[in-house]
């Protein structure tokens, strides 16, 4: 008689990685000071889609990660 090994269940850990770490994160205004621009640019440039990307911390928090506003200078810049 045959005996069978039970089966090994692995339990998996979701991780999250979609938002950086808070001290990686910007406001509209640091990144408006950064570029020497206005705030109000930067908002302009995120309803149309062409500035950097933006992380929602909620519907009215919107943050910007410093690595993809240097990614997004380096790619206008180009």
């Amino acid at each position: 008689m045959a005996t069978s090994t039970p089966p090994v269940y692995v339990e998996t850990v979701p991780t999250i990685t979609a938002i950086p770490l808070a001290e990686e994160l910007l406001t509209t205004d640091e990144v408006a000071a950064w570029l020497k621009v206005a705030p109000s640019t930067v908002c302009r440039w995120r309803m149309k889609g062409k500035g950097p990307r933006v992380h929602w911390l909620s519907s009215s928090l919107p943050r910007y990660d410093r690595k993809d506003v240097t990614a997004w200078l380096k790619q206008v810049a180009a």
